[in-house]
């Protein structure tokens, strides 16, 4: 699972416009940053899942970390002043299916996780701990 860091504020200081183009770069960039079988999605608000088959967890930390620096990259910048807004950065929870888990136990993992990152901080990724009981 993944957040835009600070979304409300951009949102609010540049217009809704503005965060919509945001939410689309976002968007852009993660699924060209994913290939195959992989799947990205805008989960809600400014949340986006990234579905990775068959990928271990020391991979996927590898390829969340890849999108996070992929958007950090890229400058906002406002087409009719051409003037910069800045970086969207992310915060980032992994978390690996296990076959005795529902979806909503998966989720609710990879959402620990995100928190995790934001409270460290944000613009990181974190993983998920392991199943308890």
């Amino acid at each position: 699972m993944l957040d835009i860091d600070h979304f409300k504020k951009f949102n609010d200081t540049y217009g809704h416009q503005t965060g919509d183009q945001v939410l689309r770069l976002v968007a852009r960039t993660l699924t060209d940053g994913v290939k195959g079988r992989d799947f990205a999605a805008r989960f809600g608000g400014e949340e986006f899942v990234i579905l990775l088959p068959e990928t271990r967890l020391s991979d996927a930390l590898k390829v969340a970390e890849n999108l996070r620096k992929a958007v950090e990259d890229k400058e906002i910048v406002n087409k009719a002043s051409n003037k910069s807004l800045g970086h969207i950065r992310l915060s980032v929870g992994v978390a690996q299916y296990h076959a005795d888990e529902s979806v909503a136990e998966l989720i609710d993992r990879a959402d620990a996780a995100l928190y995790d990152a934001k409270k460290c901080g944000r613009n990181q990724v974190k993983a998920a701990g392991m199943l308890v009981g």
